[in-house]
């Protein structure tokens, strides 16, 4: 979910109809600058139309630095994967395969390895290909709907954190997530951003998460829907996280950080941010077992598997 330079009316893209379902029909949602939201009145996404495609695509090949950004974030990374990895449990054979999908720098790879299984990243933007190489992932170069050399059908688990509202062809990102994975019960774990979360229910239009980098916004039934067409099983949904804007305040009071984490592997700097500190761990799981239960995380995951297995 990272920032992007704002897109000029010149650079942008008009849609004929929904990303997700095709539906021609949209209510207007918002604007935001020359970003314009809309809803689809069949399956409820919310999507930018027109959309910066080219000026995005640009960027993230050529400008971007993504690694840099995953650096500077690293520890609190480090505690959500970790959560995640105890969630997905342990590899279900000896040489499990994993493939995450819009992988950035490639830490989730290395602590998934760390856990038994044998990492594969999907990543456009060259220096975070770059580091997660470094991390011993085998990484994919591109786009999910544009690499033509994936190993189809041979992954027991296919992940993608937070990659689905970057790219302006959701279904067929879908359709490669659900063909990547194997058809004798392989699994399918994707999050996005909850547009019915209590943070974007707050805040409307001034939600810091509407980015000319986001192309689609979520909840849960447009994201169940989208996991069913395209041939997948839905077994869980979750919620979680308050989101930036509403624990922004608490990084005035945070301790100043000793050091900083490395943004191609090793060990996380000497400091501490707030975030990660006991009390506050401990306080986020009782936040997110409400978020949960009320459905208002920031967060959505879904969990699904190969209809066919």
């Amino acid at each position: 979910m990272t920032q992007l330079a704002e897109p000029t009316r010149q650079t942008m893209t008009p849609l004929p109809g929904c990303p997700s379902c095709g539906a021609p029909k949209a209510k207007p949602r918002g604007s935001r600058g020359d970003l314009r939201l809309v809803r689809c009145a069949a399956c409820g996404l919310i999507y930018t139309n027109p959309q910066p495609v080219a000026q995005v695509r640009e960027q993230y090949l050529h400008q971007y630095d993504l690694a840099a950004h995953f650096g500077e974030v690293e520890e609190r990374k480090r505690v959500l994967f970790d959560r995640r990895l105890e969630a997905l449990g342990p590899p279900p054979v000896d040489g499990a395969r994993l493939c995450d999908v819009g992988c950035g720098d490639g830490l989730f790879l290395q602590m998934a390895a760390t856990a038994g299984w044998e990492p594969f990243g999907i990543e456009m933007n060259p220096p975070a290909a770059d580091a997660a190489e470094r991390r011993g992932a085998t990484v994919f170069r591109g786009t999910a709907e544009e690499v033509e050399n994936l190993p189809l059908g041979s992954f027991h688990l296919v992940c993608s954190w937070d990659a689905i509202e970057h790219t302006p062809t959701p279904l067929r990102f879908a359709e490669r997530l659900s063909a990547l994975a194997r058809t004798d019960g392989g699994r399918v774990v994707l999050s996005t951003l909850n547009t019915n979360s209590l943070v974007a229910r707050t805040t409307g239009m001034r939600w810091r998460m509407i980015d000319a980098g986001h192309f689609t916004y979520w909840n849960e039934r447009s994201l169940t829907r989208l996991h069913r067409t395209v041939g997948l099983e839905v077994t869980g949904v979750e919620f979680f996280g308050l989101g930036r804007d509403l624990v922004a305040p608490l990084d005035k009071l945070r301790p100043a950080r000793r050091g900083s984490a490395p943004s191609t592997g090793g060990t996380p700097g000497a400091g501490s941010t707030w975030d990660t500190r006991t009390p506050v761990l401990l306080a986020e799981r009782a936040a997110n077992r409400f978020l949960d239960r009320a459905k208002l995380g920031v967060g959505i995951l879904v969990e699904s598997r190969r209809a066919n297995g």
